[in-house]
C-alpha cells in the first residue's frame, strides 16, 4: 500500500515536471537527443515574459531570438534573468547578448572580485530607443546565446522581460531591488524648463552600494568591477545625492545606475573576511539584496541662485555701510566741536585744577619708564621756578643745589628752569591727575588744554628728548647715593618682580622699537600667507580637476544634499560662504589703520595724552589679526573646493594663528615690553600645526601618551613664564629653585606673592590638565578640532580673567564695548550651534560621511556649515572689535595708575 502511494506521487511529480518543462523550454531539444543527432547549434524563437529551460555542454550552443518594436516616444528596455546551479567557476555557463549596436556578455556563476560567485544574474540590456533618435516603429531583434565548455551538460533557465517603466519622471520616486549580480538602471531626461536637477537615492539597508550617473550610450557599466569607468559615481549606505547640470550630459539625458558591492569594506573602511559562497546557497545571495528608492527632483532656479549669491555678499556690505556711517557721524561731531571752539567751563577747569596731584610725576615719552630718571618732585619746585627763585633756595633730598653745578651736572639734572622753548613734557606742564577711565572733562572735543599750551612737537622729529637727572650738591657721579645697575637684565629683575606692577613698569622700552617689533607680525604673516596659499590653491584645483575627470565623488567630502555647482566647482556655496572672512577681515584692517593714523597724528602733534596716557598703542598685532582673518577665508575656501582627509589643515591652520594672535594681543595690552616676538610666535604656531597633522595621521595611543607629556610640560613652562614675567631660566638649577619656591611661597606664606596671577594660572592649569587627561583617555578622532578647542578655551579663559580684573581694579567698560560683547556672545552661540550640527566628516569614509548630509536650510542655497561660516566671520569680527575698544576707557589715565594683570 505504501509502495503504491509513493509510486503515484512519483508519477505525478514527473508528469508535472514534464509539463512545466514543456511550458518553459518552448522547443529546446533535450541533451540526449542532441547527442544522438549531433546537433550542436539550435536557434529558438523566444517570447518575452516566458521562462525557458535548457542545457548545454562542450560544443553546443542555444540561441534565443527575441523581437520587439522600438518606440522613441516611450523608451523601453529589455531585462534578462539567467540562473544555473550546476555551473562552476571551472566550467561556467557563458551568456552573450547580441544587439544591433553592441554585445553584452557575462558568465554564471558571476564572480565578484574573484571570490564571490552568484548563480543568478539579471542584466538590463542597453536600449536602442535612446540611440536611434528619429527612427520610429522599427523592429529590433535581440539574440541571447548560451554556451559552455563543460564535458557534462549544464542546466540553465532564462527569462526576458520588457521594462515599460524604464524612464524616470521628475519628482516621482522609483523603488527596486539590487544586488551584486542584479544591478539596475533607469533613464532620465531633463525637461526643457530645468537646467539642473538633484538625483537622490535612499535605502533602509546599510549594505554598501554604488550610485552612478552615466551618459546615454552603450555599453552601460553596471557591475562592481566596471561601474567606475564612466560618468559620476558615489558609494553610499543609506543615502546619497548628485547634483547635475544639463550641460554635463548631452541633451540632459543620463542613466541612473545602482549596484550593490560584494562587501561593505568600501563603505565602512573595515576589512571583511567572507568565505566563498556555495552557488546553491540562495540565502547567501539574499543577504546582499538591497532595497533602493530613486527620485529626481529640481534644483533651485537661476534667479534663486543669483539672489542667494547677492544676499550673501549684501549682508557683509551692510557692515561696511554701518561702520562708515558711524565713523562719519563721529567725524562730523568732532569737526563741529573744533569749529565751535568749545573750551572747558571755568567751574570745570577749577574742578580739574583742584584735582591736580600734589606730587605730579613727570612722564617720559618712553611710555612711563620708572627709575631714578622719574623721581617724583614736590609741586613746590614748579612754583619756585615759576616765581624765578634760584637753585640755591631749593633743597632736594635734604641737600641744596649748588650754583656752581657743572654743565654736565645741569644737563643731567631732573629739574630745569621754565623757559618758553622747553619741551612740552617739562615739569612746568604737569599732566592732570584723573581717576582711572574718567577723562578730565566730558566735552566732545577731548580733554582741556593748559592755560598756556606747550608748543607742538615738530612733526619731523620722531625722537623723544630724555629728561635731565636730579643731582645733589655733590660733584660726584652719585655712585654713593644710587646703586647704578649697568646690566639690563638686573634692571628687569627689579621692575618685573615687584608685587604690584603697573603698565608704566612694563612699558619702558622705546616706542619706535616696539612698533617695529610688532609690525613684524603683519609682514611675516603676509609672507607666510603668500608662500602657503599658492601651493594650496594649485593642489585644490588639481583635486577638483581629478574629480571632474574621473567622476569619483568619493574624493571630496561635500554635503551632496546641498551642493550648488558653478562652473568646475562642485560645491560653490561652500566656497562662496567664506566671503565673510575676507570682507570683514579687510574691514578690520581699515578700522585698525584709521586708529593707527589718528594716533600717529596726535603723537606727531605732541599730544601728551596720546604719548603718555592710556594703554600703549601698538597696532602690529591687530594688522596681523586682520590679515589672518582674510587668509582664513581664502584657505577655508580652498579647503571647501575639495574637502577631504588630505587637506583638512588648510581650513584650520589660520584658525590656530587667529587664536594665538588674539591671546598675544590681549597679553600685550598690559605687557608691551615682554610679549613674544613674531619669529618665536610663528615658530610656536608652526609646531602646533605640525603636531595637529601628526595627530590626525598617526593618532595612536603612543602619540597620545607623548602628546600628553609634552602638553603638561608646556603648561608648566608657560605658567613659570607668566608668573615671573619672563624672569626665570630653564637650567640645571631649576629644580632647586622650584624647591625654594614651594618652601617659601607655598609652605611659609599665607598667600602667593603675585595673587592675581596665581589665581589665573591655577584655574588655567586645572582646565588644561583636564584637557590633557581627556585627550589621553578619550583620544578623540578629530585631533585638529581638539587642538583648536585648546586654543579657544584658553583664549576665553584669559579674556574672562581680563574682564574680571579690569572691573576689580576700578576700571570701567564703555557701553559701546559692553554692547559689542553681548552681540559677540550671541553670534558665537548661534555659530557654534550650526557648527556642531555637522553635515560632513572626513574622519569617516565617504559613504559614512553622507549619512550626515542634510538639505539646504537657507534660501535653498546655503546649508548649516555655510551659516557657520557667516556667523563665525561676524563673531570673530565683533571679537576683534572688542579687543580694539576694550581699554578705550583708559585713554586719559596715567600709565602708572593702570595695573598689570
Amino acid at each position: 500500500m505504501a509502495t503504491s502511494v509513493v509510486l503515484v506521487v512519483a508519477i505525478l511529480t514527473a508528469t508535472s515536471t514534464v509539463e512545466a518543462s514543456g511550458d518553459v523550454s518552448s522547443g529546446a531539444r533535450s541533451t540526449r537527443v542532441r547527442r544522438q543527432t549531433g546537433e550542436l547549434r539550435q536557434e529558438i524563437p523566444a517570447q518575452f515574459n516566458q521562462i525557458y529551460q535548457g542545457s548545454v555542454f562542450n560544443g553546443t550552443e542555444d540561441i534565443y531570438r527575441y523581437s520587439y518594436m522600438q518606440n522613441e516616444s516611450s523608451p523601453r528596455a529589455i531585462r534578462v534573468e539567467v540562473k544555473s546551479q550546476g555551473a562552476s567557476e571551472d566550467y561556467p555557463l557563458l551568456f552573450v547578448v547580441r544587439q544591433q549596436r553592441g554585445i553584452l556578455s557575462w558568465q554564471v556563476p558571476l564572480m565578484i572580485r574573484g571570490i564571490y560567485g552568484y548563480d543568478k544574474v539579471s542584466r538590463t540590456l542597453c536600449p536602442m530607443d535612446h540611440l536611434q533618435t528619429g527612427v520610429k516603429d522599427e523592429r529590433e531583434t535581440v539574440y541571447l546565446e548560451v554556451s559552455a565548455a563543460s564535458p557534462a551538460a549544464l542546466n540553465y533557465r532564462v527569462n526576458a522581460t520588457i521594462l515599460t517603466d524604464f524612464s524616470l519622471s521628475t519628482g516621482q520616486s522609483r523603488n527596486f531591488l539590487v544586488s551584486p549580480s542584479q544591478p539596475q538602471y533607469y533613464a532620465y531626461k531633463m525637461p526643457p524648463d530645468l537646467d539642473m536637477v538633484v538625483v537622490k537615492v535612499s535605502s533602509p539597508s546599510n549594505l554598501c552600494a554604488v550610485f552612478s550617473l552615466q551618459p546615454i550610450k552603450c555599453p552601460v557599466y553596471d557591475l562592481d568591477r566596471n561601474i567606475e569607468f564612466v560618468g559620476i559615481y558615489q558609494t553610499f549606505m543609506k543615502k546619497a545625492a548628485i547634483t547635475v547640470q544639463k550641460s554635463y550630459f548631452p541633451n540632459g539625458e543620463f542613466y541612473v545606475v545602482v549596484v550593490v558591492k560584494a562587501t561593505d569594506s568600501d563603505c565602512t573602511g573595515e576589512m571583511e573576511t567572507i568565505q566563498p559562497a556555495n552557488p546553491s546557497d540562495e540565502a547567501f545571495e539574499m543577504r546582499r539584496v538591497k532595497e533602493v528608492t530613486v527620485v529626481v527632483g529640481p534644483s533651485i532656479t537661476d534667479s534663486q541662485y543669483v539672489t542667494a549669491v547677492f544676499v550673501g555678499i549684501l549682508v557683509f556690505v551692510l557692515f561696511y555701510v554701518v561702520t562708515f556711517m558711524v565713523l562719519f557721524i563721529q567725524w562730523i561731531r568732532q569737526r563741529n566741536a573744533e569749529l565751535e571752539g568749545l573750551a572747558p567751563r571755568p567751574e570745570e577747569q577749577a574742578a580739574t585744577n583742584a584735582e591736580a596731584p600734589i606730587n605730579a610725576q613727570r612722564t617720559e615719552p618712553n611710555y612711563g619708564a620708572t627709575g631714578w630718571d622719574r623721581v617724583k618732585m614736590p609741586s613746590v619746585l614748579d612754583s619756585a621756578f615759576t616765581d624765578g627763585l634760584s637753585l640755591n633756595h631749593i633743597t632736594i633730598l635734604g641737600k641744596k643745589l649748588s650754583k656752581n653745578t657743572s654743565p654736565s651736572t645741569e644737563k643731567e639734572a631732573n629739574i630745569s628752569t621754565n623757559k618758553p622753548t622747553t619741551d612740552p613734557y617739562s615739569m612746568g606742564e604737569q599732566p592732570i591727575e584723573t581717576k582711572p577711565g574718567i577723562p578730565p572733562t566730558d566735552q566732545p572735543n577731548g580733554p582741556p588744554m593748559p592755560t598756556n599750551p606747550p608748543p607742538p612737537r615738530p612733526a619731523q622729529s620722531k625722537s623723544y628728548p630724555k629728561p635731565p637727572m636730579v643731582h645733589t650738591l655733590s660733584d660726584s657721579s652719585m655712585e654713593d647715593d644710587i646703586d647704578m645697575l649697568d646690566d639690563a637684565d638686573e634692571d628687569k629683575d627689579i621692575y618685573r618682580t615687584k608685587t604690584f606692577l603697573y603698565v608704566a613698569d612694563l612699558a619702558r622700552k622705546d616706542h619706535r622699537h616696539l612698533s617695529q617689533k610688532y609690525n613684524l607680525y603683519s609682514w611675516n604673516l603676509l609672507t607666510i600667507s603668500v608662500f602657503y596659499a599658492l601651493p594650496v590653491i594649485q593642489l585644490v584645483i588639481t583635486y577638483q580637476k581629478m574629480l571632474n575627470t574621473t567622476g569619483n565623488e568619493d574624493i571630496c567630502y561635500y554635503n551632496f544634499f546641498c551642493a550648488q555647482p558653478a562652473g568646475d566647482l562642485t560645491a560653490f556655496n561652500n566656497v562662496y560662504s567664506n566671503i565673510g572672512y575676507i570682507m570683514l577681515g579687510v574691514l578690520i584692517l581699515i578700522l585698525v589703520y584709521r586708529r593707527d593714523y589718528t594716533h600717529q597724528k596726535k603723537v606727531d602733534a605732541g599730544d601728551r595724552y596720546a604719548i603718555d596716557y592710556g594703554i600703549p598703542k601698538h597696532f602690529g598685532l591687530f594688522y596681523a589679526i586682520g590679515i589672518a582673518l582674510v587668509m582664513e577665508g581664502v584657505m577655508s575656501g580652498c579647503y571647501h573646493v575639495c574637502p577631504n582627509y588630505s587637506n583638512f589643515q588648510f581650513d584650520t591652520s589660520f584658525m590656530y594663528i587667529i587664536g594665538g594672535l588674539g591671546m598675544l594681543k590681549l597679553y600685550q595690552t598690559r605687557h608691551p615690553d615682554i610679549n613674544a616676538n613674531a619669529y618665536a610666535a610663528y615658530a610656536s604656531l608652526a609646531i602646533v600645526i605640525f603636531v595637529a597633522v601628526i595627530g590626525v595621521v598617526f593618532g595612536t595611543p603612543y602619540f597620545w601618551a607623548i602628546f600628553t607629556v609634552v602638553y603638561v610640560l608646556a603648561i608648566l613652562a608657560l605658567t613659570a613664564q607668566v608668573y615671573y614675567m619672563g624672569r626665570w631660566r630653564l637650567d640645571m638649577g631649576i629644580f632647586h629653585r622650584m624647591y625654594l619656591l614651594i618652601r617659601t611661597d607655598c609652605l611659609q606664606c599665607s598667600k602667593p606673592m603675585y595673587w592675581d596671577r596665581f589665581v589665573l594660572l591655577l584655574v588655567g592649569n586645572i582646565i588644561n590638565w583636564s584637557l590633557a587627561l581627556f585627550g589621553a583617555v578619550g583620544q578623540p578622532d578629530d585631533f585638529a578640532s581638539f587642538m583648536l578647542a585648546i586654543f579657544i578655551i584658553n583664549f576665553l579663559l584669559y579674556f574672562v580673567f581680563y574682564i574680571v580684573m579690569k572691573l576689580r581694579s576700578g576700571e570701567r567698560i564703555l557701553w559701546v564695548t559692553v554692547g559689542l560683547i553681548i552681540i559677540t556672545l550671541i553670534c558665537w552661540t548661534l555659530a557654534l550651534s550650526f557648527f556642531f550640527k555637522g553635515v560632513t566628516t572626513w574622519e569617516k569614509t565617504p559613504a559614512q560621511s553622507r549619512l550626515d548630509n542634510k538639505a539646504c536650510v537657507l534660501m535653498g542655497f546655503y546649508d548649516d556649515h555655510d551659516i557657520w561660516h557667516f556667523m563665525s566671520a561676524i563673531s570673530m569680527f565683533c571679537s576683534f572689535l572688542v579687543l580694539l575698544m576694550l581699554d578705550d576707557d583708559l585713554d586719559y589715565t596715567p600709565r602708572d595708575k593702570i595695573p598689570v594683570f
